[in-house]
């Protein structure tokens, strides 16, 4: 048997005139309907839990791939589930009686070719919903990095609790010191904990900061961002 592919515009007239004259492809038909009419009252239900949460503020690409996915995957289960069902009990088999007319298919191929477009158009409108939050996701990661390594420059934000950047990162002194001091000087500095703090935010008479930064955790990115979503949800 030939593989069923999906239906053409120029089948129409012939699907209308199969569901008016088959009334177990008329049910079909109806239990498809019902059955998106009870997705699109889910769908909008579960869209407003999804808003109603904490991670469609702190997450809101991924509450929003959550609230566009589950739609089409509803629908392809409907369609799946309503397509199994008519092959699995042979809805149709018992209106085609006599030799089959060459180039005519029998009803439950028509109904299959439906099927086959619905699934087709779902996939086609969930490409088109998720492309743009991918994007959108891909351009603010790019904007978030942005934000820590000004974070960084600025060696951490003022609403920061419990001086977050010194314990992500620690201050090195440099080897040698700046011309700005004199030796003595520099040693001095590095034996108390204030005088280390004023090295590290010493600037030489250029404005330059001396010294480097190596990291005290192994993905301090990663935390600095558990710790602006713990600031999101507050806010929220």
């Amino acid at each position: 048997m030939d593989e069923i592919s999906e239906i053409s515009v120029g089948q129409f007239d012939t699907v209308s005139q199969l569901i008016a004259s088959s009334l177990s492809l008329q049910l079909a038909v109806i239990g498809l309907i019902v059955g998106i009419f009870v997705i699109s009252i889910v769908y909008r239900k579960f869209s407003r839990w999804v808003k109603s949460q904490k991670f469609n503020n702190t997450k809101p690409h991924v509450a929003r791939f959550t609230r566009k996915i589950i739609l089409p995957f509803l629908a392809i289960a409907l369609i799946s589930s309503v397509n199994t069902y008519i092959q699995v009990f042979e809805l149709f088999d018992e209106e085609i009686s006599g030799i089959p007319v060459a180039g005519e298919l029998a009803p439950s191929e028509i109904f299959a070719k439906m099927l086959n477009t619905l699934n087709i158009l779902v996939i086609g409108y969930t490409i088109s919903q998720l492309v743009p939050i991918a994007l959108t996701k891909r351009d603010s990661t790019n904007l978030e990095r942005e934000d820590f390594e000004a974070w960084r420059e600025m060696r951490g934000f003022v609403d920061d609790k419990e001086d977050l950047f010194h314990k992500l990162y620690k201050w090195i002194p440099p080897k040698q010191k700046p011309d700005d001091l004199t030796e003595e000087e520099f040693n001095s500095y590095l034996q108390t904990e204030e005088g280390v703090l004023y090295l590290e935010n010493f600037r030489t008479a250029r404005g330059a900061p001396i010294g480097s930064y190596e990291k005290n955790s192994k993905e301090p990115y990663e935390k600095w961002k558990k710790s602006e979503r713990k600031k999101y949800e507050l806010y929220f």
